[in-house]
């Protein structure tokens, strides 16, 4: 316990996902404030334990919910927000678990992912490609694929760029960590990302011309692990059929995985409002050049795009990828794990008295301005007269 002051307390981020399902099953209700989210994965664990989830209706979050989008308000609407949790603490929330777990299980995900392979034909080798595996949002949708693939009979592989080398069959770490630390203080200095790691992305290429896969599906490219042109041009040469999914909109900007407000993307970007924002350059503004970039390596290419959530999917079409065929299939959580659980140990370790109804807000770094913890404090502070009680998860 790190910080407790009168309603609400803040904890540290954990990775233990047992822990988790025991703070969404906790929660009688489960709040997101960020400034922008694509699809955010604890809402949907949320739901999947039992707890119904309000928030700002910012990007995809409002698509998670499985009771109603109208729990959603406008983006630092307090008043609204309070009004809305309110009204689910004293609300009923039946078969929330049952219903969530049906639609957002990694095992529904996988099923509706190898139907988008198998048109034109089953495809019995599939090579996940993304910055990860197992670890963060991405990394273990990809670990959930490839565990899924196998069990239908398929020959699956993983290659990822970065964390630590995982000893299983078909998974590969083709990043150097060297050269991805290389790769980062290269983007600041000269302004471009994805340009560099010729090692590293020269080992991912020996490694499909091993696997042969019937299919590459491609996740996430932007973390300073793999020069993003070669590969493309190579994976177009060998006319290996390609899913991919857009978890964030990097590939059709000039740099940005949340382009908020701006518009830019839609013309020729360049005067980059977030230029020093993730991925950083120090001085430099590329992103004319690199939208200029992905225009030429994408525009005329054939492969699926997949997103998950309509929101983005809309996004997309108003980029120069529109005429791309692209689908929406939400992403799975493992189930087994965000299942309602008993929470009585947690609520006296955390000294909530038994009367009290609580309200859960996780997220890796919360207090950050795009997590919103500041707007869950004045949530707080408006309830403080209500028998309510605020957790925040994802203090660093």
């Amino acid at each position: 316990m790190e910080h407790k002051m009168e309603n609400y307390i803040i904890l540290p981020k954990t990775a233990d996902q047992t822990l988790l399902a025991k703070y969404y099953s906790l929660a009688d209700v489960f709040t997101i404030c960020s400034k922008r989210e694509n699809f955010p994965t604890t809402c949907v664990e949320a739901q999947c334990c039992g707890t119904p989830v309000v928030g700002f209706d910012t990007g995809g979050t409002k698509e998670t919910s499985i009771e109603s989008q109208d729990d959603f308000v406008r983006y630092g609407d307090i008043d609204a927000l309070a009004e809305k949790t309110m009204c689910k603490l004293c609300g009923n929330s039946k078969d929330i678990a049952e219903k969530a777990q049906k639609e957002y299980s990694k095992e529904t995900m996988s099923k509706r992912y190898m139907e988008t392979y198998d048109r034109g034909g089953r495809k019995k080798r599939v090579l996940l490609i993304d910055v990860n595996c197992k670890g963060s949002s991405t990394g273990k949708i990809v670990y959930d694929l490839y565990t899924n693939l196998r069990a239908d009979g398929r020959s699956a592989a993983i290659c990822y760029g970065r964390g630590k080398n995982i000893e299983e069959e078909n998974i590969y770490k083709f990043g150097l960590d060297w050269e991805t630390n290389i790769h980062a203080g290269l983007s600041r200095i000269t302004g471009y990302n994805g340009y560099f790691s010729y090692f590293s992305t020269r080992r991912l290429i020996d490694y499909i011309e091993q696997f042969k896969p019937d299919l590459i599906h491609i996740h996430e490219l932007h973390a300073y692990f793999v020069n993003i042109k070669p590969l493309i041009e190579y994976i177009k040469s060998r006319n290996i059929p390609v899913v991919w999914t857009f978890h964030c909109e990097y590939m059709y900007t000039g740099k940005c995985g949340h382009a908020y407000e701006c518009r830019n993307y839609q013309n020729k970007c360049g005067n980059c409002p977030a230029v020093k924002d993730y991925p950083k350059s120090l001085w430099l503004d590329k992103t004319r050049q690199m939208l200029e970039m992905k225009k030429n390596l994408l525009g005329d290419w054939n492969f699926t795009i997949i997103t998950p959530s309509q929101w983005l999917a809309d996004r997309v079409k108003t980029s120069f990828l529109k005429d791309k065929k692209i689908n929406v299939i939400h992403n799975g959580i493992d189930t087994r794990v965000f299942h309602p659980v008993d929470a009585n140990e947690l609520r006296k370790e955390l000294k909530i008295s038994e009367d009290c109804k609580v309200v859960l807000a996780v997220a890796p770094n919360i207090m950050s301005e795009s997590k919103g913890g500041k707007w869950i404090l004045q949530l707080a502070e408006k309830m403080k007269i209500e028998n309510v009680f605020f957790v925040l998860v994802g203090k660093l």
